[in-house]
């Protein structure tokens, strides 16, 4: 069956499929928290979609153009306060780190001249995902993350105070951000950019805002620069006219992926 975007059906599985591939590929949390989510706690209804995000309604005058809630400012906003359907401290998207690290290490690292520390990274759309968390710890010094919640900003703020105490955090960029107008200081700066579900609710923001972010990431991108994508919302023939072949060399195509795909692109 084939679900419009408009449709609360539509919604439902999208919650639902994330919460599938978090629970099997991305369920963590840090060793003194308490609190974990299990796939009994949430239901597939629309009602749950009907909770009272008024508060943050006026935030963003695009919601309106939204295909799915998934796609308000006001759902994120609102999610980070502790009030939506994931949790608000930090859960991680499609993928965790586990599968994000071989694929950097056979198309970034086997390729690049540079190391780990000197690569720039950049994260879409980074909300409470402990990614950013993940990249430090694994080596990676040359970080930036933007979201245009405030509150994921201070989620990932906070995340990142589970570092060692002395973590030089002076190359870490944390930016409230609208993904498709990226600051203009950034053009041709990233050897790689991250996004795991950013695009996704790009996409169901509404009309043109995935096509404006994909030409920003291009912008931002260094030459030959890669992005790898997460990606289980846009359709098929959308994502190909995005990163098309003009512009970007598909290193791997995640269509056929069981769970969500995962893309790696590199810019010509």
């Amino acid at each position: 069956m084939i679900l419009s975007p408009t449709t609360p059906a539509f919604a439902s599985a999208f919650a639902t499929k994330t919460l599938l591939n978090h629970n099997i590929l991305g369920m963590r949390k840090r060793h003194h928290r308490s609190n974990t989510s299990s796939l009994g706690q949430f239901t597939t209804s629309s009602s749950e979609f009907d909770k009272d995000y008024s508060k943050f309604q006026e935030e963003d005058e695009n919601d309106s153009e939204a295909r799915s809630q998934f796609g308000t400012k006001s759902y994120w906003d609102a999610m980070y306060e502790g009030m939506g359907d994931f949790s608000a401290d930090e859960y991680s998207w499609y993928y965790g780190f586990e599968i994000i690290k071989p694929i950097l290490e056979d198309y970034v690292l086997a390729s690049s001249a540079l190391e780990k520390s000197q690569l720039s990274i950049l994260v879409p759309g980074c909300g409470n995902d402990p990614l950013l968390l993940d990249l430090y710890n694994a080596g990676y010094r040359n970080l930036a993350a933007f979201d245009y919640s405030s509150g994921a900003i201070e989620r990932q703020r906070e995340l990142l105070e589970y570092l060692p105490m002395g973590s030089d955090l002076d190359n870490v960029d944390l930016r409230v951000e609208d993904a498709r107008s990226l600051p203009q200081e950034w053009g041709d700066t990233f050897d790689v950019i991250i996004e795991k579900g950013a695009l996704d609710a790009i996409y169901l923001s509404g009309d043109g805002n995935f096509e404006q972010s994909v030409k920003e990431f291009a912008r931002v991108a260094k030459k030959e620069g890669l992005c790898i994508s997460c990606s289980g919302v846009v359709p098929e023939a959308l994502r190909r006219d995005g990163f098309g072949k003009d512009e970007w060399v598909w290193l791997r195509d995640g269509s056929d992926d069981l769970k969500a795909g995962c893309f790696v692109l590199k810019k010509r």
